[in-house]
């Protein structure tokens, strides 16, 4: 299952809405945090909001960028992967294998929330978030594949955006698959 939104577990609508989609609330979860400016306090805040909702605290893990590999080994029910710049978010993610990790936790049952730059780490191709998140060096190979959980695309924050955005979105993505706009209340289940 797939769960992607414009915003996190901090959003309480989102947070809400999260807590009638998922009903066991028991298992293992990692926060991944890399594509934020403020990564681990934010990662905090959205630990804390996600126990309010049930999940146990000592089972919500933070993923550190700085001890790469120290939860490879660990089953998680849920994956979460927070907001930022999403160019930034698909270099790190190939760069530490997490794309890897990500999708075999996944291919194994976890749920994959995506929030932002999370959601659009689900899509397949993100090229057309350049609209939106300069390159600034972050693909340097242009390979803008991301992990491929769903032939939808998402248009993330929509309530900042208009027709124009969708448009842009389309030169890229084209005309034939299904785009999503994503308001900051909003959330989809796939």
């Amino acid at each position: 299952m797939l769960i992607l939104s414009s915003s996190g577990f901090s959003t309480t609508s989102i947070r809400l809405k999260i807590g009638e989609i998922i009903k066991d609330k028991s298992g293992n979860m990692l926060i991944i945090p890399i594509a934020s400016l403020l990564g681990m306090e934010t990662a905090e805040r959205e630990r804390n909001c996600a126990a309010m909702l049930g999940f146990k605290k000592e089972n919500i893990y933070i993923y550190d960028e700085f001890k790469p590999t120290e939860l490879f080994d660990m089953k998680f029910s849920y994956i979460v992967v927070l907001g930022g710049h999403t160019l930034r978010l698909l270099s790190k993610v190939r760069e530490l294998h997490l794309d890897t990790f990500i999708k075999d936790q996944v291919a194994n049952g976890a749920i994959y929330l995506g929030f932002s730059a999370g959601a659009y780490l689900a899509c397949d191709d993100i090229e057309y978030v350049k609209n939106y998140d300069k390159n600034d060096g972050f693909i340097t190979d242009g390979n803008f594949h991301a992990l491929g959980f769903t032939d939808k695309y998402v248009l993330c924050h929509f309530d900042y955006r208009d027709e124009k955005d969708i448009q842009l979105c389309r030169l890229y993505i084209g005309d034939d698959v299904e785009l999503i706009t994503l308001n900051n209340n909003q959330l989809i289940k796939l």
